[in-house]
């Protein structure tokens, strides 16, 4: 748990190719099944960097998710605009991008982290949700932390993910969402 941003319950990864990570990590580690959203996901707004962006920026080119046991595992493939993702992969990192947190204090949180110094990256409104990657590391690259401030449907939708990975027998590993 975050003291200052509340449990963590997602790690995400920034991959070059999903469908190999959802290969790895179903085969190997056993974790699924991923779900695929359907992309482009339909912001109401989104600023990047501070900086208002369009509404259907070609951020990503997939993004999937899957539970183990009460860990969300995300896994992102970047699209060709300028994000936090293709930063991550352009200066060659590899690893844990971000780690999710919910928050039913999101304006507080936020303001918090700007207070301290902490950069928002990439904030916006989505229609299940409210949310902002912050930097963790002065200086330095670090894993960001992504506060999420959730509506019932997304908070329903998780639900389902995680009650799908308990009963994945492993068959059908990589589903798209409606």
């Amino acid at each position: 748990m975050s003291r200052a941003f509340g449990p963590i319950f997602q790690i995400a990864y920034v991959v070059e190719d999903i469908e190999a990570h959802v290969a790895h990590w179903t085969r190997t580690m056993g974790v699924g099944p991923f779900f695929s959203f359907p992309l482009p996901l339909e912001f109401e707004w989104l600023e990047v960097d501070g900086r208002r962006a369009a509404k259907d920026v070609d951020m990503y080119r997939a993004v999937a998710l899957a539970y183990s046991g009460e860990t969300m595992i995300e896994l992102i493939q970047p699209g060709s605009a300028p994000s936090t993702y293709r930063d991550f992969l352009e200066s060659v990192r590899t690893g844990i991008h971000h780690l999710g947190t919910f928050t039913d204090r999101y304006d507080e949180q936020v303001a918090a982290a700007r207070a301290a110094g902490l950069g928002v990256v990439l904030e916006g409104v989505l229609p299940m949700s409210r949310f902002a990657y912050v930097e963790t590391g002065i200086g330095f690259p670090a894993t960001m932390i992504e506060i999420i401030e959730p509506k019932p449907a997304m908070t329903a939708l998780f639900d389902d993910i995680k009650a799908a990975g308990k009963a994945w027998d492993g068959t059908r590993p990589f589903r798209r969402l409606a």
